[in-house]
């Protein structure tokens, strides 16, 4: 490994900072901090594990490097090996030689860290609460880490932790702002956005929309019967329902206090009369088995088609309901995992959005100098897949630099780097690794 000077170090750091002006996604901030993380250190192995709130072990979230494969998505116990020994003091740990440290084979020696040579492992701290550990083992140059790249190690996590913490409360925000507190799912003001946009994807598309409604009939009269908390049980276990009973991409919400609604795209009238039904016969079944205070739904079904969406239209208003439930969400350490897996709920969902297009373009391997050209067959938010036009050397995990122009009016020149996840013959499916101020040029040219 070549010698890391101060300034080096720094950059990194100000990589980092100048990300927070624009980054507010959870996810892409873990990636590229990684990114930067990968580029100084030149790492072998290099993981991101975030600490489960409830049982204090430990799970890989983001893994880079040749143990890829052996620990990816995998847990770690409570207090098990280097990084659970950082998680349980919350001080940084540095064995610059495994075979000269009496700790390594005794302490710290697990599957994962067999047969690596020297390593470094620091916390992320919420104050004084460690919530994350990030590890790297081993040089792609064959240099032994040192005192002093511990200390470039450990300021790199202070400032990840700003960047992670910032990244989390906006997310805490969004959900306050758009999540019923009680079932959980989108409320009122999330019901109104999907809404406008299902209708204009009818509209210019020509695909038909259903809504399903679902309205608890004579709640005041339950609440005054059985009490608020049963009353609140029925409507967590009709929310609950709704989930369970409907495709990944449609969407439940409740639009008020006593009735649910299900957006379902590309869904006619015949199909969602058929799911109401499966919904209905469910709460009865969920209604008996839980021995619920007798409770009756209304179900009904609203659709639109391109030459009429006036059903959907009378549905779709502008109210607004009240936002609770803030302290709940000042806590990072514990809540940091909830909204992360919700966030990739939503990428898996943004996922189907993905265009064909044919762009010529080329890409680069900063790491081998190999570089060619290659054809854009396909373009998301989240990355792109291409063929190349000759063969290439490019395996998974590679981080590769790549450049294209969008078809649009301004020819719009896009340079990403990205990170290959899937290889058959020359097609290559590529993530992308860094956040860039010009995501809002694709977004416009994946929406026409």
């Amino acid at each position: 490994m070549e010698p890391l000077t101060p300034s080096s170090c720094i950059n990194v750091l100000l990589g980092i900072s100048r990300g927070l002006s624009h980054r507010t996604s959870i996810q892409k901030t873990l990636e590229e901090i990684c990114v930067h993380v990968e580029s100084f250190f030149s790492p072998k192995h290099l993981a991101f594990l975030l600490v489960e709130p409830d049982t204090g072990d430990l799970t890989f979230n983001h893994v880079v490097g040749e143990k890829t494969e052996l620990v990816s998505g995998k847990k770690l116990r409570k207090g098990t090996g280097l990084a659970g020994w950082v998680a349980e003091t919350g001080e940084p740990l540095l064995i610059e030689d495994t075979a000269q440290d009496p700790r390594f084979a005794t302490q710290f020696l697990t599957a994962k860290t067999k047969g690596c040579s020297t390593v470094m492992v620091v916390p992320i701290k919420s104050g004084d609460l460690v919530y994350g550990v990030m590890e790297v083992i081993d040089t792609r140059h064959g240099e032994r880490y040192t005192t002093s790249d511990l200390a470039d190690f450990a300021a790199i996590a202070e400032v990840t932790s700003v960047a992670l913490e910032r990244a989390y409360y906006f997310q805490a925000m969004k959900r306050m702002a758009e999540t019923d507190q009680l079932t959980g799912v989108p409320n009122k003001r999330s019901f109104d956005r999907y809404m406008e946009r299902e209708i204009e994807v009818c509209k210019r598309y020509g695909t038909p929309s259903s809504v399903v409604t679902a309205k608890i009939d004579n709640l005041r009269r339950l609440n005054e019967e059985y009490g608020p908390s049963s009353v609140d049980k029925i409507i967590q276990m009709l929310a609950s329902v709704l989930g369970e009973e409907v495709r990944k991409v449609d969407m439940p919400c409740r639009i008020a206090s006593d009735k649910f609604a299900v957006i379902m795209p590309n869904t006619a009238k015949p199909a969602a009369l058929d799911v109401s039904q499966r919904i209905n016969a469910k709460i009865a079944q969920q209604s008996a088995t839980r021995h619920m205070p007798y409770f009756s739904v209304t179900m009904d079904v609203v659709s639109g088609v391109q030459d009429d969406i006036t059903p959907l239209l009378g549905i779709c208003d502008t109210s607004r309901t009240a936002i609770q439930g803030f302290r709940k969400f000042r806590n990072v350490a514990a809540n940091l995992v909830l909204l992360l897996n919700e966030e990739r709920q939503a990428m898996e969902r943004r996922q189907y959005y993905r265009k064909n297009v044919q762009l010529a373009g080329n890409f680069e391997n900063p790491d081998t100098g190999e570089a060619g050209e290659f054809l854009l067959e396909n373009l998301s938010l989240n990355g792109i897949g291409f063929t190349t036009l000759l063969g290439h050397r490019l395996s998974r995990g590679m981080l590769v630099k790549v450049r294209f122009r969008l078809d649009d009016a301004r020819r719009t020149e896009v340079t990403r780097l990205t990170r290959v996840k899937y290889l058959s013959d020359r097609y290559v499916g590529c993530q992308f690794a860094d956040q860039k101020s010009y995501d809002s040029d694709l977004g416009f040219y994946l929406m026409r």
